[in-house]
């Protein structure tokens, strides 16, 4: 019997297959997630699995499987338990009211509802109408999903399957894909594009979660397909419905959570020329959102100026980290006058360090520009101040710690779920 001699592999093709490999990985490990990153998902799976992963992490990663383990035996929302109905008549319809929007005390019966910005009407937060039940949905979604991801744990993804079932796709329960009926003022029939803002939960939240529910035998292709007729339908009312191309006019966060709205679903249901469309009109709107100073003026001129101003930047990154997946930067982008993100940012930065804050407010709280600042921090080539940065996260709240005379032991609570994942995805940004 002869024997052949293996050859030996030059350096190069040592290389190539080196290359090959990594790239397999890569592949493997990448997920079209539209804000997750799918690398540094794969990342945290390993660190939690590891024998010592960072604490303020694992403490984190307790917590969220405590929430969720609480949500398995939650009641599942839907459209049809409001107790108002929608001008339409039709259950299936999302209808919200304005929650800035108070009885007219002039007229007897109290219509039309009159604007008292920033002071929310209780009755408008009610289970009579959708809004608390679409929040309570998607937190319920984005909990599970991550906690199945991370766990494997096959409960959190029935339940998830079971929370997007009933809302999108189950013909006695699902909504349907618009929202016309949004963010009402009672005694005006008028339809309102600023309703669209209640939607961003929809896309910021569900549309990753499908993703990791693939991989659960609870989650079926033909679920998937029914959630992409919904998400092509709802893509094809915001940018087609007359409602939905005023709602791109908006000058404010209304439209930059729409613009989020549009990225979302155009890249996920791989609509290229609206997803560039979409990148450029966020880009052109620097030019009325922000001032040269790096100020917002119509954020400025609402009653919570400063909770305003971070929640149109988290809209905007949230794109920005949408756009770096198909190698559109936004992070250091400066538009014809000067305007960037950086000097948003930094105008922001001062009244979260503690100094006097000139406009309107209900508070300064620091936690509303931590995500922002991270994600610049984490993303951009020009950097803000290392320094302020971590003082600026050192202000906001910390875990909340409590012990036991018992045992003198020692434990920590994330007072809300922006705390939580902050520990869970970036544990370094924290000390304890």
């Amino acid at each position: 019997m002869s024997v052949q001699k293996v050859p030996k592999f030059s350096q190069s093709l040592c290389l190539t297959l080196i290359l090959i490999l990594s790239h397999s990985l890569a592949a493997a490990t990448e997920t079209k997630f539209i804000q997750y990153d799918g690398f540094a998902m794969h990342q945290l799976k390993q660190s939690l699995q590891s024998k010592e992963p960072p604490k303020i992490r694992f403490l984190a990663y307790q917590q969220l499987l405590t929430a969720a383990d609480k949500m398995l035996d939650q009641p599942v929302p839907s459209v049809m338990e409001k107790t108002f109905i929608p001008p339409s008549g039709d259950k299936h319809d999302y209808l919200s009211i304005s929650r800035y929007w108070w009885p007219d005390p002039a007229k007897k019966d109290g219509l039309p509802w009159i604007r008292k910005d920033g002071i929310t009407n209780p009755a408008t937060q009610t289970n009579d109408v959708d809004r608390n039940k679409l929040g309570i949905m998607g937190n319920m979604v984005q909990v599970l999903s991550l906690a199945y991801y991370l766990s494997g744990h096959e409960p959190y993804a029935e339940k998830t399957a079971t929370l997007l079932r009933t809302w999108f796709i189950s013909p006695e329960t699902k909504m349907n894909p618009h929202l016309r009926f949004a963010q009402s003022v009672p005694g005006n029939s008028a339809e309102r594009r600023s309703g669209i803002l209640d939607g961003r939960l929809i896309p910021k939240y569900v549309l990753d979660a499908i993703h990791i529910l693939s991989k659960s035998n609870h989650w079926k292709n033909s679920d998937t397909q029914n959630m992409n007729a919904w998400f092509d339908a709802y893509f094809k009312w915001l940018t087609q419905s007359q409602l939905g191309k005023q709602g791109a006019k908006q000058t404010n966060n209304h439209g930059s959570w729409y613009y989020f709205q549009v990225a979302s679903l155009a890249y996920y249901l791989d609509e290229q020329e609206v997803l560039t469309d979409t990148f450029e009109r966020v880009k052109a709107s620097y030019e009325y959102q922000f001032d040269a100073n790096g100020s917002q003026p119509h954020e400025l001129a609402r009653t919570r100026s400063f909770f305003y101003s971070t929640f149109n930047l988290e809209a905007i990154t949230d794109i920005a980290l949408l756009a770096d997946k198909v190698n559109q930067s936004f992070w250091d982008y400066r538009s014809k006058s000067g305007a960037s993100l950086k000097l948003a940012i930094e105008f922001l930065m001062p009244a979260a360090l503690g100094e006097e804050w000139k406009y309107k407010t209900k508070g300064i709280e620091p936690m509303f520009l931590v995500p922002v600042l991270i994600k610049f921090d984490q993303n951009a080539k020009h950097k803000i101040s290392a320094a302020e940065l971590h003082r600026i996260i050192s202000q906001a709240k910390r875990p909340q710690k409590s012990s036991t005379k018992k045992d003198n032991h020692t434990t920590f609570k994330f007072a809300n779920k922006t705390e939580l994942l902050l520990a869970l995805f970036e544990p370094e940004y924290i000390s304890y």
